[in-house]
């Protein structure tokens, strides 16, 4: 195997799939590439079992072939490369030369008949989404999805077709337990075929932030169901994520229905008050208090450890005073994925959970568990 390829043209897919083949896995192959060169087309693959990736690029390809090469060390000579064109070739051993006329670098390669087998997507029923729209409504839920994977159904974003008060919706929802994000997008088309998805399903947080690496660029992106894997088309890009399983918890349920107080705040003004107030929690004394009156906000910090902060901002409010506590980290990183300048805020009291929403984030939902302190 011998082929020529624009620099750029490499590095872009190399850092793309630094994600996949970065984790570790009980088969030393899956920390390397496959790529294979044919006619004036070379395929890379990579995978770490629960998720998978190919893709097709032009290039000059001198002698067809396939070769195993360690990823990260290929990104890492791609990356340093001084000229714009990477000449890449196997040589004897199954060791891979990378050179132009000034450097050399040879490496060691490995079998290409080891490396995992792509799943098979052959009939996918794909439905496309602007690319902008996905990745929008991505930012909005990856957040609040639960980090750890002991908790395997909270580790990941609930993608669901619904069909609510007549009107067809995409909908992305993720949790934590302290606290939930939704955020729905209305399908027009008619003839929209749900890409093979006949129930929710829950796509790791793990593979969404591969799925955002591939979304970069474009304008379109295809998605799709089988078996049990999500699957992202993006031109001559594909993503296979193996689901997780189980249910979803039923988030309808933690949703308050009932508010008595509501809160219309501008979002920077109480976004830099938050972030100014969380200066002085940790994670022993995280809470920030919330004295809410009909024309201010006072929200104080207090750690014995450090020291207190006090800070009022203005706002319109419709109920009676009250205060609430709630850890600001939240709060931040809900409004951080907000377009709206005003927000609005609805309480019902200290001790149910408050729900975040915006005339210019349609279709958006965030709800936060107040704390006790």
């Amino acid at each position: 195997m011998e082929f020529r390829i624009k620099r750029e043209t490499m590095l872009d897919v190399l850092t793309k799939i630094q994600g996949i083949t970065g984790r570790k896995t009980n088969i030393l192959i899956t920390s390397n590439v496959l790529i294979s060169a044919k006619e004036s087309i070379i395929s890379i693959r990579a995978t770490d079992l629960e998720m998978a990736f190919k893709a097709l690029y032009e290039a000059e390809i001198v002698r067809e072939g396939s070769t195993v090469v360690p990823s990260r060390k290929l990104y890492e000579i791609v990356r340093a490369f001084p000229s714009e064109i990477v000449a890449i070739k196997e040589i004897e051993n199954k060791w891979i030369q990378i050179a132009d006329k000034k450097l050399e670098y040879n490496i060691v390669g490995m079998e290409p008949d080891d490396f995992p087998s792509f799943p098979d997507i052959e009939g996918v029923e794909f439905f496309e989404m602007d690319v902008n729209v996905f990745k929008n409504m991505i930012n909005k839920t990856i957040y609040s999805a639960l980090a750890d994977e002991g908790r395997a159904q909270l580790a990941g974003i609930c993608f669901e077709n619904i069909i609510e008060d007549d009107v067809n919706k995409i909908r992305m929802v993720s949790t934590d337990g302290h606290r939930l994000s939704k955020v729905d997008y209305i399908i027009e088309d008619e003839e929209y075929a749900s890409g093979g998805l006949k129930q929710s399903v829950i796509i790791p947080k793990s593979g969404i932030i591969e799925v955002l690496k591939v979304l970069e660029g474009g304008k379109s992106v295809q998605i799709g169901f089988k078996d049990n894997n999500f699957v992202v088309k993006k031109d001559e890009e594909v993503l296979i994520i193996r689901l997780i399983e189980g249910e979803f918890p039923d988030y309808e349920m933690v949703i308050p229905k009932v508010h008595g107080n509501e809160m219309n705040v501008r979002k920077e003004d109480f976004l830099m008050m938050l972030r100014r107030m969380s200066i002085l929690s940790s994670d022993k004394y995280p809470g920030v208090r919330f004295n809410i009156g009909k024309e201010q906000l006072e929200a104080t910090t207090t750690n014995p450890e450090i020291g207190e902060s006090k800070e009022v901002i203005s706002l319109s409010y419709k109920g009676e005073p009250f205060e609430v506590a709630f850890n600001p980290r939240y709060f931040i990183e809900t409004l951080t994925s907000m377009d709206s300048e005003e927000i609005v805020v609805r309480f019902k009291d200290e001790v149910n959970p408050c729900t975040i929403e915006a005339k210019d984030d349609p279709g958006f939902l965030g709800v936060i568990m107040p704390m006790r302190v």
